[in-house]
């Protein structure tokens, strides 16, 4: 009888999975993928972005490391 139960549950998942895979591949059919040309032009951007807010907290916390060494040297 449990062996009975699993089974039929187990063929319950195998069906809600077997539907949620069919439904995310017609989706992934509707959606616009960029071209190749937009997406190294948006990868460049966002790397180019990624670099300089680096590097301005980078500067920011060199400047308030100094002023905090400065205020606990005295």
């Amino acid at each position: 009888m449990a062996v009975q139960e699993m089974t039929v549950q187990s063929r319950g998942r195998l069906v809600k999975l077997t539907k949620f895979l069919r439904e995310v591949k017609s989706e992934l059919k509707k959606i616009s993928w960029p071209s190749k040309k937009e997406l190294t032009a948006n990868t460049i951007v966002v790397l180019v972005s990624v670099f300089f807010a680096a590097a301005l907290i980078w500067i920011i916390d060199g400047f308030f490391a100094k002023i905090l060494r400065a205020i606990l040297a005295r």
